[in-house]
């Protein structure tokens, strides 16, 4: 596993511990609380902490028990645009490497840009989902070796 870095003169990147889970359930509204939890005691959460508190997170499990799947990547509002969000995701990816998988996934919606974000860091088409009433979502993959 990756050692948590703090990035010079920026904010510092670090697994979530315990006493994040207030705030993190705060604006983390996909997942309860217990859920959150059990994922920041898995050691399955990145945040990345400034001046002001937690500017953003990372969060993760495993697609078909096995491959690393994004489930959540989130920058507040006025910490975008600073390169954050990238450094989570590389941090990640990073982590994944070190723990021996080839590959990550991850998912959004045709109807968002994030799609966009992922493509310009190796992400590719991997396959589509399909929900009634919903714009498809798109599965994405990226080689890690």
């Amino acid at each position: 596993m990756c050692q948590d870095r703090a990035m010079p003169h920026a904010p510092a990147l670090r697994l979530a511990t315990s006493s994040d889970l207030d705030v993190l359930a705060a604006r983390d509204r996909h997942l309860r609380p217990e859920r959150l939890a059990a994922s920041i005691a898995a050691g399955q959460v990145l945040v990345v902490d400034g001046r002001e508190g937690i500017l953003g997170w990372l969060r993760w499990g495993f697609f078909w028990d096995e491959i690393p799947f994004m489930n959540m990547l989130f920058v507040l509002v006025p910490a975008r645009g600073r390169g954050l969000g990238g450094s989570l995701v590389e941090d990640w990816e990073a982590r994944a490497r070190a723990d021996g998988h080839d590959a990550v996934l991850t998912s959004t919606r045709s109807d968002e840009a994030a799609q966009h974000f992922y493509r310009r860091r190796g992400y590719a088409d991997a396959g589509v989902l399909l929900l009634p009433d919903e714009p498809a979502e798109l599965l994405l993959r990226k080689e890690l070796r």
